[in-house]
């Protein structure tokens, strides 16, 4: 088995979407990071280290108004996220989950 440097920078040259791209780099040049790519039933999907940024998700609203947003809550297994999904690709913002007894965060 081959070492992978935790830190190293994702290979994100197997995402085929400018638009997805584009919400990447954004995030990126926001400070964010890509942790991984992973193959999803419906897309490859950009995992990123921090959450979507109020101004990044009114960015990516205002300039692809048609781009897919989803919101999942979470479960036992998978933690909550938010991101945008566009022909096979997308790109995932962890979102924190809620405790017991308090509303979604």
């Amino acid at each position: 088995m081959e070492w992978h440097d935790p830190d190293a920078p994702v290979d994100l040259s197997p995402v085929g979407s400018e638009t997805i791209r584009w919400v990447i780099d954004q995030a990126i040049a926001d400070g964010n990071r890509v942790v991984s790519l992973a193959e999803w039933t419906r897309a490859l999907v950009a995992h990123m280290e921090q959450g979507l940024t109020d101004a990044l998700k009114a960015d990516v609203q205002a300039r692809y108004p048609a781009l897919t947003y989803y919101e999942e809550a979470g479960s036992p297994h998978n933690p909550p996220d938010e991101g945008v999904i566009e022909g096979g690709f997308a790109v995932s913002f962890p979102r924190p989950r809620s405790r017991p007894g308090q509303g979604p965060a």
